[in-house]
């Protein structure tokens, strides 16, 4: 009976869970529901198998019986080759912080100089303090908070300065597409041989949808990433590149160091990410901006402060929020989940204000949100920061109004 009642209580927690997230208003900028389609495609036989090989190409598994799963990455390969214009695809990193930590295994040496964002995933300083001899010196990248970018003429000095070997770009609050071709231009002046990374975990789907910009086209030697957040794939990660020797040293790095097996269930499905991407991509891509540029408006015009005002408040999927005359961002964070609205606090620049929320919009808009949405959901948002009463049964009653998945190949 004991264990009857255990199993009982786990499925009960699965069930609530379900129910609860089915009645929210979900701004987490960094999650997003996959499809139908592309949730039909995840293999779970596959969890059973081993997925085993060193070097670039699929087909060398070290393991018997695993014909398909080399055929099933492959095609999967093939599909992100050409959906992001990149000559070297490796999806075996299980997330988007693994990728990045395999780049710098495989592109860094001990004493290199890296020059990295800090609103990020700080790869080389997570390294450099995690008790391993890895011996890297992190630099922060200089940023402009007012225009919530990099500040272009500190980091081309920094670059002279230092001319580090690895340059890291990228946003976990990524409001706007950042100076690649100047930056990487300093870095073969002053440092030729140098590697620039882009982390385009946040905005990777837009960039599937051609819609932000196009890192590798730019002059980055390197994009990781990881599958899920804008891309609304299944949880995992990527790295592509065009240069066959930075590939290679990807793959060496990668397994056995770091990946034996790469959880095979989520490729086949990730293989369906890319197809959706590419039938549906631009106006879910499209979607998206002008969904979170609404929104940004309006909560401004409801008397939310908002990070990028004067540049129209976002060109992605994220907007940042200054509440600092509601609260602290965790305080504010747990009132609006208490209505059902789901929203990260976070900092904002100190030019600006001390406490934020990170509000993203992908998942909204992949249930079908439009701009003419957006005043009603800036006003729940304010009122549930303000702890007005009745807001929660507001938006339990607007999320049961989007139930079905837009901008997938079943309903195009």
């Amino acid at each position: 009976m004991v264990f009857e009642s255990k199993i009982e209580e786990l499925k009960s927690f699965i069930e609530e869970h379900r129910a609860f997230r089915n009645e929210c208003l979900n701004l987490i900028a960094s999650e997003n529901t996959p499809s139908p389609f592309v949730e039909g495609l995840i293999a779970e036989d596959l969890n059973r198998r081993y997925g085993y090989y060193s070097g670039m190409d699929p087909q060398n598994q070290a393991y018997q019986g695993s014909r398909y799963v080399a055929k099933i990455e492959g095609f999967a390969q093939d599909l992100a080759r050409d959906l992001f214009n990149a000559q070297f695809v490796d999806l075996r990193a299980l997330s988007g912080n693994i990728a990045g930590i395999i780049t710098m295994f495989a592109l860094g040496s001990p004493g290199d100089t890296v020059l990295e964002v800090q609103n990020a995933h700080t790869y080389a300083e997570k390294l450099s303090t995690s008790g391993l001899k890895v011996d890297l010196r992190p630099i922060p990248i200089p940023w402009d908070g007012v225009n919530y970018n990099i500040d272009l003429d500190k980091t081309l000095g920094l670059i002279e300065k230092h001319k580090p070997k690895l340059v890291v770009l990228g946003s976990a609050m990524f409001l706007f597409p950042q100076p690649i071709q100047e930056i990487k231009e300093a870095m073969e002046k002053y440092r030729p041989g140098s590697y620039l990374i882009y982390d385009a975990a946040h905005v990777m789907g837009l960039i599937a949808g051609g819609r932000f910009q196009s890192p590798l086209t730019e002059g980055a030697d390197v994009l990781i990433t990881s599958t899920h957040k804008t891309l609304a794939g299944p949880q995992g990660g990527m790295i592509l590149t065009n240069d066959r020797q930075i590939a290679e040293r990807i793959a060496k790095a990668t397994s056995p160091l770091m990946i034996a097996n790469h959880h095979l269930a989520r490729v086949p499905a990730l293989a369906a990410t890319f197809l959706e991407w590419k039938i549906c991509g631009s106006a879910y891509a499209d979607a998206i901006v002008r969904n979170a540029k609404a929104l940004g408006k309006a909560l401004h015009e409801q008397g939310v402060p908002m990070v990028g005002e004067k540049l129209g408040y976002t060109e992605s999927h994220t907007l940042l929020a200054i509440v600092d005359v509601f609260g602290a961002g965790k305080i504010v964070a747990d009132r609006l989940e208490s209505c059902n609205i789901i929203a990260g606090a976070t900092g904002v620049p100190e030019e600006l204000g001390h406490h934020g929320l990170r509000i993203g919009v992908q998942e909204v808009t992949r249930y079908g949100m439009t701009e003419a949405d957006a005043e009603e959901i800036a006003g729940y948002i304010v009122a549930g920061m303000e702890e007005k009463a009745g807001v929660k049964e507001k938006v339990i009653e607007w999320a049961g109004r989007f139930k079905k998945i837009q901008f997938t190949v079943e309903n195009r």
